[in-house]
Order: structure tokens, then C-alpha cells, then sequence
């Protein structure tokens, strides 16, 4: 008799690198903001010296039960200012996102401005990972993402969350 089935799962641990390569602006709502000299803007700001994000690899550390949908993950990334270089490690929630495990921090004490973000299919393939960072005073926020399409998926809702 085999004991091999899903009864007996182990929760699936792993470890996902992304790189962030694409830029966009957001509105504060959360939505694709259609202005591309906000684009621009967004672009030189998350290569400036002391907001460097694109181009950064984010490394992120994950277990799942999928039985049990008890889950935990944490994204270390290196400091977005360029002059410390230290490495930066968030713990993350679940957010309970349909088709999907997603995680997010939203005001993490290491980067109060940020919302720090990485999902995966439940088939635990297609990682990816997003950094908003916030813009007080700005008609917009900067997204940088490793997902050149990061508005098509139930992650998107949470770029508007909670942003003050």
C-alpha cells in the first residue's frame, strides 16, 4: 500500500528570482495612468540613485500547503538607495487572490513607501514580482514589475489599496 497521495502533501517551498524590468505609472486609484510623461517621470525616479529599483533582482522565499492554503513568503531585494548596500528582507501576507497564490506587504517598516507584491499560478510557474512605490503629493504612483502586463491579473486591485 503506497501513502504517497495528497493526504500526506508537504507544504511546496521554493525560492523565485525576477528581475524588474518594466515601468509604468499608476493612478491613485490604482489604475494604468495614460500619461506617458508620467511614464517618464516614473522611469527616472526608480533610477535615481536613492530610488533605484529598476533593474534589481528580487529574491523571494515561499511555502505553500495547498491542502491547507496555509502559506507564508518573504522577498529580499537590495537597498533601494544605492549608497547602502544592504539587503532588504519583507515578510509578506497572503492576500487570498482567486487562480492564484499572491502575496504583498503594503507600508513594510524597511520601505514605508512601498507596496512590495510577488505571485505565482497555483502550479507554482509564472513568478512575479511588482514594487509600487508611492508618491505623496503626485497625481501618480510608479510601478516597477517584472510582469509586462501587471494590470491583467487580480493582483492589479491591490495597486489602489489603502494608500494613505
Amino acid at each position: 500500500m503506497s501513502y504517497a497521495g495528497t493526504a500526506f502533501a508537504a507544504p511546496v517551498t521554493g525560492t523565485a528570482k525576477v528581475k524588474l524590468t518594466h515601468v509604468f505609472a499608476t493612478l491613485q486609484t490604482g489604475q494604468i495612468d495614460p500619461k506617458p510623461e508620467d511614464t517618464a517621470a516614473c522611469r527616472k525616479q526608480v533610477s535615481a540613485p536613492n530610488s533605484r529599483y529598476l533593474g534589481i533582482t528580487v529574491n523571494t522565499r515561499y511555502s505553500v500547503d495547498p491542502k491547507s492554503l496555509i502559506m507564508s513568503a518573504s522577498s529580499s531585494l537590495p537597498s533601494p538607495q544605492a549608497t547602502k548596500p544592504v539587503v532588504l528582507t519583507i515578510k509578506l501576507a497572503p492576500l487570498g487572490i482567486e487562480g492564484q497564490y499572491a502575496f504583498g506587504a503594503f507600508r513594510p517598516t524597511a520601505l514605508p513607501d512601498t507596496y512590495v507584491l510577488f505571485s505565482m499560478g497555483t502550479d507554482f510557474k509564472g513568478a512575479k514580482s511588482s514594487i509600487l512605490v508611492l508618491n505623496e503629493g503626485k497625481d501618480y504612483n510608479c510601478l516597477v514589475s517584472s510582469d509586462p502586463a501587471p494590470f491583467k491579473d487580480g493582483l492589479s486591485a491591490k495597486f489602489g489599496a489603502d494608500q494613505k
